[in-house]
């Protein structure tokens, strides 16, 4: 890595790297009282690849941006294809701002989208305060998926709202899960009519993978609870603005070539239900921004038990407490 710069938030609490050169990538998103890492390490080292080189050539770990798809999707209509996790991951962003706010603003190639992101602590929780603006003259159309892909011990529980009680089958590995299929939440019937609890992070098998995902209701929340530390995060969202998350759960089985592989979940606000600007299109959930148009949103990480142990209902009570986004801000 011959261009790291990383820049750092820190407070009595919370402890946040960031990496400009590497697409604004969050690097480290750690507990100051336990010294607990919460985002998963690089799976290999940090490089500048092409335009259109496949996330499995990324390092593989941290929080990313994906912006205006995360699956790669060919030309639609007279607007250019998408590469695979999209445009600003790869890309060097420029940084506005650094101090108490990190302020930094990477272009998208494939559309012409500029996305500002401003990151700052609020006690334990980081704060992102998102700005994506049109520099064209013409209509762009996108989606934008969170990225965090997390650290993870055998154990640790995934806590979704009460009123999610299903979700819906992007991809799961070995067809362990029927694609396209609404399962169950958590206790979900395999294709051989097996129960797999997802909301409990199995061992590292080398052979599960899932990507699901889940239509909010009133509550913007997810989380995931680390047993062993007594911690865990909560990520807290507008659901009004972003109605959708991914849930990729992953125990080994990516990427498809090579000896590292991830072992995470990743919690994944979004404005879309389908990885695909494509399938955005034919299901009626891409965005679409007119000429110079601005659009806003915000992203909680919450640090949970930054101060104190909890333990499972402490936490669970804790995620489900309302808590306003503007009084974080």
């Amino acid at each position: 890595m011959n261009e790291p710069k990383t820049l750092l938030l820190e407070n009595d609490l919370l402890q946040v790297q960031i990496v400009p050169n590497f697409g604004g990538k969050i690097t480290s998103l750690r507990s100051v009282r336990t010294g607990e890492e919460f985002l998963l390490p690089p799976l290999k080292g940090y490089r500048h690849v092409s335009a259109y080189a496949s996330f499995s050539e990324s390092d593989g770990g941290g929080f990313d941006e994906c912006l205006p798809s995360v699956a790669t999707c060919d030309s639609i209509a007279d607007e250019p294809p998408v590469p695979d996790h999209g445009d600003l991951w790869r890309s060097k962003w420029h940084v506005d701002s650094r101090g108490s706010a990190i302020v930094l603003r990477g272009d998208a190639v494939s559309r012409p989208l500029r996305l500002s992101r401003r990151a700052t602590l609020d006690g334990s929780s980081l704060v992102l305060e998102y700005d994506l603006v049109n520099l064209s003259d013409t209509p762009a159309t996108w989606l934008w998926s969170a990225h965090p892909l997390l650290k993870v011990d055998s154990g640790d529980r995934i806590v979704l709202p009460h009123e999610i009680e299903s979700l819906t089958v992007s991809y799961s590995a070995g067809d362990l899960l029927e694609k396209a299929s609404c399962v169950r939440w958590p206790l979900a019937q395999s294709t051989s009519g097996r129960t797999v609890d997802l909301s409990k992070m199995s061992d590292r098998d080398g052979i599960t993978a899932h990507k699901l995902f889940a239509r909010m209701g009133e509550s913007g929340w997810a989380a995931l609870y680390r047993q062993r530390v007594g911690q865990g995060l909560v990520m807290r969202f507008d659901p009004s603005v972003l109605p959708y998350m991914g849930l990729w759960i992953c125990s080994g089985a990516w990427p498809e070539s090579g000896t590292e592989k991830q072992y995470t979940v990743a919690l994944e606000p979004t404005t879309c239900n389908t990885d695909s600007l494509a399938h955005a299109h034919l299901n009626k959930t891409f965005r679409s921004l007119n000429a110079r148009e601005h659009f806003s949103w915000q992203l909680e990480i919450q640090l949970a038990g930054a101060v104190q142990f909890l333990n499972y209902q402490d936490f669970c009570a804790t995620a489900s407490t309302v808590r306003s986004l503007e009084s974080s801000a």
